[in-house]
């Protein structure tokens, strides 16, 4: 019993060894707990910095899109004033202020920034305005600022009041409410018997406000629009404030202007001493755009969606001080275990007998070395270790049992000098006939009264399972292989989207290194919108399976985007679950680029020849009409020139050749009826009243032949529409041109034109003819249809009516037929009445 029990000394000692141990424990695990609170706060303090910067970079954003409305909406009130200034009715000698106001208010329905638009004279008298009470009054030109050259438009100071009632020159001046305020744009122009004149566009500050408002609705910021020197010109939320008052003290005019154009800082603000601050120039106006934001606000909003990272960063620190406290209790147990094992250590030495009998029982190799690595003990298994029996095996070295390759390991574990504790390593042995066995090995250093003795091991034969992943690794090789030498990009990615394998093709065609983005997400290293495509696609097929195919512009490594076909399928594991999402890119823009170029040629093709049959069918019917003018007028010649014969011979030699041209006109609308359209249209908003006069001009020499008269009732008021003057031209003209021929000698022709009750233009034409049909009233609109009641030679060849129908339904109208009583029939042309709009063309 004395042989099992340690000395007194011994406990002592390691007892000592215990106490440093644990405290060791302990100063680490405070030394870590810092640390982690140490990165904690690093960590914060760099989120809130990026979180500063991005708000930064928003309100830039912010500034641009609004500095850009507010030019593009100055732009626009200069060009309307412009082509204002261009109107004949401005412009007019002897200036009718009925006409003038109407133009006014006609062309401000298209201008909702403007309050008013007004004409004054260079003494300031106001010759015509929108707000009616204004004409006739006279202002103090000075307070709208310099007048630009004639044809130049300019701005004005920001004045306050509702409009130009605010700076008039004598009497008393209106009361002007509170933050009611214009910004005057002026257009010098002189009329043509040389007065000059100013156009005053009245610029609503509000209409600013209102984007403002809009754009910043859902945001933290608030922005002020201010002219170069800092008078505030309009504000949204609390910006609406400050207009008409000054900020020019502002690093933004003290600091930045006129040097840069637009820049972002944190400091003093038009709104705050200590403001996130980005404001941007206008290029072409006297703006300036500032867009703020708290930075008390901004520390708080982070300060709130950071409230998780600083949680999770204080779990972390309790994290480390629950672990330290748990090492060192474990570290207090493993020394009062290994105090307990050294005790157990002389009750094993003697019952090792009982335990070499227990050994033969195990299905493993059981051993035993001295302190040199010589072999005392071996089980039953050793003839599956060693290829010989066991009584073979006593003696010997284990080093000189296993194969050289292994005995590097083997000669490692049995180091008497190694730290204590289970020794693991792997050793191969070669048998007699040649065949190769794979042993995990397990070695303890045995000791007796406190000195090393030697080991016990025992080996396992792992030789299935080592040739399984020679196996596995050859073929993971063999894959690798086949991926990279494959010249389509492929990546493979986890089915939480982190990337695990890329080929060589991928990192060419993206431009990156292989080391850069495996083990990242898509979204660490690919544009936002192309990752979230990504990821999208994966989350479905991960949750679908299967495959998916899909097109999309992929970022190229070049810097370009490319139109790539991607093929996404679903890697499934063993239990037929998703364990990833492989991708093969193929890139198709040259496919498609030949697919784009191929249709242009065909689309040009088609359009040349549809272009050519247009050409020719359009000429050939638009021909006949200015035939019959010749036709006419030489036969009004021939008739008046009767006294002279020289005279009357020449109007006939006209008629003679105007009837040979009409045939050879005719025949060649019958080779061109087949494949005739009508083209395409220039739409553009005008008066039709101006457009009616000169085609009834054109056709007075066929009224005159027929002895016939024509009435035109057109109304007072602006007939608008948007449409394309010539093509609407060539329908009244067609039209016109029927109701005179099919209408009797001495009969009369009305045209009527009117603003219906829903607001569109309606142009009619009445004759006193025989009519048509009732059952032929729509027919008669088809390609190659006439009436029954012209089939007699008076009619054409069918395809003037339907042409018109075309025209008019391109730009949005109908054409249609109506009988009258007693005789005689009307045709009605009905326009939409349209907004201001740029001409644009318009397909049939």
């Amino acid at each position: 019993m004395a042989r099992t029990r340690a000395p007194a000394s011994t406990s002592a000692t390691a007892l000592g060894r215990w106490s440093k141990a644990s405290t060791l424990v302990l100063v680490g695990g405070a030394l870590a707990a810092l640390g982690a609170l140490l990165a904690v706060v690093l960590l914060a303090v760099s989120d809130f910095r990026s979180t500063i910067a991005a708000d930064q970079a928003h309100a830039a954003l912010l500034a641009r899109v609004l500095e850009d409305q507010a030019t593009r909406t100055l732009e626009s009130g200069e060009m309307a004033l412009d082509a204002l200034s261009a109107s004949p009715v401005l412009r007019a000698s002897a200036p009718d202020a009925e006409r003038m106001q109407a133009a006014l208010n006609q062309a401000l329905l298209g201008l909702p920034f403007l309050r008013a638009i007004a004409v004054v004279d260079v003494h300031g008298n106001v010759v015509a305005s929108t707000n009616g009470g204004e004409a006739g009054m006279r202002i103090n030109m000075d307070q709208l600022g310099p007048r630009g050259p004639v044809g130049r438009s300019s701005i004005g100071p920001l004045i306050m009041g509702r409009g130009l009632g605010a700076i008039r020159a004598a009497g008393a001046a209106q009361e002007v409410p509170q933050g009611l305020a214009f910004l005057p744009l002026l257009q010098s122009f002189v009329t043509e018997a040389g007065r000059p004149l100013v156009l005053v566009g009245l610029a609503n500050p509000d209409a600013f406000s209102n984007f403002q408002y809009l754009t910043l609705e859902t945001e933290s910021y608030d922005s002020v629009i201010t002219t170069y020197r800092g008078g505030v010109l309009a504000g949204s939320r609390e910006g609406a404030r400050l207009v008409g008052s000054s900020v020019g003290s502002i690093p933004v005019f003290t600091n930045f202007l006129p040097a840069r154009e637009h820049a972002s800082y944190i400091g003093k603000g038009a709104l705050g001493e200590r403001q996130i601050l980005a404001f941007r120039t206008s290029g072409t106006k006297p703006l300036v755009v500032i867009v703020e934001e708290s930075y008390s606000h901004a520390a708080w909003s982070w300060f709130y969606s950071a409230s998780a990272l600083l949680g999770v960063g204080g779990v972390l620190v309790l994290l480390v001080v629950g672990l330290t406290f748990a090492i060192w209790r474990t570290v207090r147990l493993r020394e009062s275990a290994r105090l307990a094992a050294d005790r157990a250590q002389q009750r094993i030495a003697q019952s090792e007998r009982e335990l070499s009998v227990l050994m033969r029982s195990v299905q493993e190799l059981i051993f035993r070395t001295d302190v040199h690595g010589v072999i005392t003990y071996v089980n039953a298994h050793w003839l599956a270790f060693s290829g010989s029996p066991a009584e073979q095996a006593i003696g010997k070295r284990l080093q000189d049992i296993v194969d050289p390759a292994s005995r590097s390991a083997v000669t490692a574990a049995l180091d008497p000098l190694a730290a204590a504790g289970v020794r693991n390593c792997q050793a191969m042995v070669r048998l007699g006939d040649g065949r190769e066995l794979q042993f995990d090995v397990a070695l303890v250093a045995l000791q007796a009264e406190g000195r090393f003795v030697g080991f016990a091991g025992s080996a396992v034969n792992v030789t299935e399972r080592w040739a399984a992943q020679r196996r596995l690794q050859e073929q993971i090789a063999f894959q690798n292989l086949l991926l990279d030498t494959n010249p389509l990009p492929i990546a493979v990615t986890q089915a939480d989207g982190v990337v695990v394998q890329v080929n060589r093709a991928w990192e060419e065609y993206k431009g990156l290194e292989r080391a850069m983005v495996v083990g990242r997400r898509l979204s660490g290293f690919l544009p936002a919108n192309e990752a979230q495509e990504e990821q999208e696609h994966n989350r479905q097929l991960v949750a679908c399976g299967g495959q998916t195919f899909y097109e999309t512009k992929v970022l190229h490594g070049n810097g370009t985007r490319r139109e790539t076909r991607v093929i996404k399928a679903v890697i499934p594991d063993v239990q037929s679950k998703a364990s990833g999402v492989l991708t093969i890119f193929v890139d198709v823009s040259e496919f498609r680029q030949a697919e784009r170029a191929t249709q242009e040629a065909r689309q040009a093709a088609e359009e040349a020849s549809r272009a050519k049959s247009e050409f020719v069918a359009n000429m050939s019917h638009e021909l006949r009409t200015p035939l019959q003018s010749i036709l006419g007028f030489a036969e009004l010649g021939a008739l008046r020139g009767r006294a002279e014969p020289r005279l009357a011979g020449m109007f006939e030699d006209i008629h003679s050749a105007g009837q040979r041209m009409l045939a050879l006109v005719n025949d060649l609308l019958e080779v061109s009826k087949l494949e005739s359209t009508v083209g395409t249209f220039h739409l553009e908003r005008i008066d039709l009243r101006g457009l009616v006069h000169p085609v009834v001009q054109e056709l007075e020499p066929l009224l005159t032949r027929n002895q016939q008269s024509m009435h035109v009732q057109m109304s007072d008021l602006p007939l608008v529409a948007k449409v394309d003057p010539l093509r609407l031209q060539q329908v009244i003209r067609n039209v016109v041109a029927n109701a005179i021929k099919f209408s009797p000698q001495g009969s009369a022709i009305r045209l009527l034109g009117r603003v219906d009750s829903q607001g569109q233009v309606h142009l009619e034409v009445r004759d006193e003819g025989p009519g048509v049909p009732e059952a032929e009233l729509e027919t008669i609109f088809e390609a190659f249809v006439q009436s029954s009641k012209t089939k007699d030679g008076s009619g054409g060849t069918g395809l003037g009516l339907a042409i018109c129908r075309k025209i008019i339904e391109a730009m949005g109208g109908q054409i249609f037929a109506r009988n009258l009583s007693p005789k005689g029939a009307s045709f009605h042309i009905v326009l939409p009445a349209r907004g201001f709009s740029e001409t644009q063309p318009a397909p049939l």
